[in-house]
């Protein structure tokens, strides 16, 4: 009998026709048993006369398979496989954990420290194993990543291979709104004939991620787009979605973000605000495996979730978490408490150099808001966009990944195995009132650990009033930006004023006595 092991991808292969079009033409799904329970699976082409089911079992036992199809060879065709135990460092898809934190199937808790790397499996071969690279030389368990071309500023050039049969052709800045479609003119690919060596490619790097232990935010539509993918129309959003999540959704590492900026899609005349509802609630009921569901805004966020008619309901039962662009840190507890959520701010600007406001930070800025985020309750996202000169060749990591050139990235990886090595499976934000909103302050899940940051704030003499009355607490002083930690003279309490060094980005990990 076949094996597969939990949380791994069984595939079942068959032999299918090749004329008309197949993408459109055949119906594929297959039905997994297993004690009682079926799960309904869509089947897709994967060319050459191949059509494949994929599924990611979750339950250890005998699973049976069979299908159901238009076309006859690929009906009741028929398949078993033994679900094995997970084999260690495998710990199955990341889900939402606690309401507001993360963890594996398996229990394991899950910190996403991650990073954007939007097209990096569009370039040259080598600039690709060079970002492999990175991420096994950093600690970044996250990576966001679009699944269409892009094309921006330092990100011109055509892709070497395109989704869809066709070929550019200029695009025009208007669509239908009923349809939310390209005119007919201005359609130069044929948007029901996939290209399966581009999404073969995708998967490949997705399993190569997922290797080094990196999670796979694949964003499915964006607004920047010079060839007509962010205005198929809703037919042909719908087939791209099953189509993706039919090849995707067995893969454990996988993330879907419905979209980049889905706000500035709806200004530019891409698609209306309310085609988001369809495409949400098209993942969900497409994907066997539920993963996690994010919606990724370009206005700033409300201060309410109630004050702005273009934030996006992310009450929706097919959002599992929110993915914020914003740099202000400050509101993560309130967005925690409002929506009940998983907060990840995925774009709180990017250390780099180039002209655009969200891509001038400095790396004690990055830095920064890793700190103040992650302390207050929320989870963070890095980005560099570094340059070496106008108009460069040289990779950049936001766009094309390859190598880092900033030093956030040092003092990141340096925080993330603070927390790690001091017990903080999460972070549980500790409530300032009063004098002390400058402050991030999180406490371990235990209530051993606390660690209290200062960032730019520079006290001389110091009382944190809201520690518990009862507690007493040994110190160490952490310079995050030398990423040095030496024991603190003093012992720290709610009632009595200690001496601080004044420095910058310095922080306390204090121990409950």
């Amino acid at each position: 009998m076949k094996t597969c092991e939990q949380w791994k991808v069984y595939e079942f292969t068959l032999n299918g026709p090749t004329s008309g079009n197949p993408f459109t033409d055949v119906t594929l799904f297959a039905t997994f048993f297993f004690n009682n329970h079926t799960t309904r699976v869509r089947g897709f082409y994967d060319g050459n006369g191949q059509y494949k089911v994929r599924f990611m079992p979750e339950e250890i036992g005998k699973w049976t398979v069979t299908t159901d199809s238009n076309v006859s060879e690929l009906n009741h065709q028929t398949d078993e496989f033994e679900c094995t135990p997970a084999e260690k460092g495998n710990h199955g898809p990341v889900r939402v954990a606690g309401q507001t934190h993360f963890a594996y199937a398996d229990g394991t808790p899950y910190m996403p420290f991650g990073t954007t790397a939007y097209a990096w499996c569009f370039q040259s071969p080598e600039t690709q194993q060079q970002t492999l690279q990175t991420l096994k030389e950093n600690k970044f368990n996250k990576i966001r990543m679009l699944i269409f071309p892009k094309s921006y500023s330092y990100n011109t050039a055509q892709p070497k291979m395109y989704p869809y049969e066709g070929a550019p052709k200029k695009v025009s800045d208007t669509f239908d709104s009923t349809t939310w479609m390209l005119k007919p003119e201005d359609i130069g690919f044929d948007f029901s004939k996939f290209i399966p060596e581009y999404f073969q490619h995708l998967e490949k790097q997705i399993q190569a991620l997922d290797n080094l232990g990196v999670e796979a935010d694949l964003i499915l539509f964006h607004p920047y787009d010079s060839w007509g993918f962010a205005r198929m129309g809703k037919k042909f959003d719908q087939l791209y979605l099953q189509y993706v999540i039919a090849r995707f959704a067995s893969l454990k590492n996988v993330w879907w973000a419905l979209s980049n900026e889905y706000d500035l899609m709806a200004l530019v005349g891409q698609k209306p605000l309310e085609a988001w509802d369809f495409i949400g609630k098209t993942v969900q009921r497409e994907d066997p495996s539920a993963h996690l569901v994010s919606i990724h805004n370009f206005y700033d966020p409300p201060q309410h979730k109630d004050t702005t008619k273009n934030w996006y309901d992310q009450t929706k039962p097919w959002i599992t978490h929110l993915s914020i662009q914003t740099d202000n840190v400050f509101l993560v507890p309130k967005w925690l408490d409002e929506y009940d959520k998983p907060i990840v701010v995925d774009e709180c600007r990017y250390e780099g150099n180039i002209e655009f406001g969200f891509g001038d930070n400095t790396a004690e800025g990055m830095m920064d808001n890793f700190y103040r985020i992650v302390l207050r309750g929320g989870y963070a996202t890095h980005g560099e966009t570094y340059i070496d000169k106008p108009n460069t060749k040289r990779p950049i990591w936001w766009a094309h990944g390859g190598k880092l050139y900033g030093e956030s990235q040092k003092r990141i990886n340096y925080f993330k195995q603070l927390l790690e090595d001091n017990g903080f499976n999460y972070v549980i934000p500790m409530a300032t009132e009063g004098g002390h909103w400058e402050l991030a302050v999180g406490e371990s899940p235990n209530g051993q650990k606390a660690i209290v940051y200062f960032g730019e704030n520079q006290p001389e003499f110091e009382l944190l009033d809201f520690l518990d009355d009862d507690a007493t607490y040994t110190a160490q002083l952490i310079d995050t930006w030398n990423m040095t930690i030496k024991d603190f003279p003093e012992e720290i309490n709610n009632k009595d004023y200690f001496h601080l060094p004044r420095k910058n980005y310095q922080a306390l990990l204090l121990t409950r006595k």
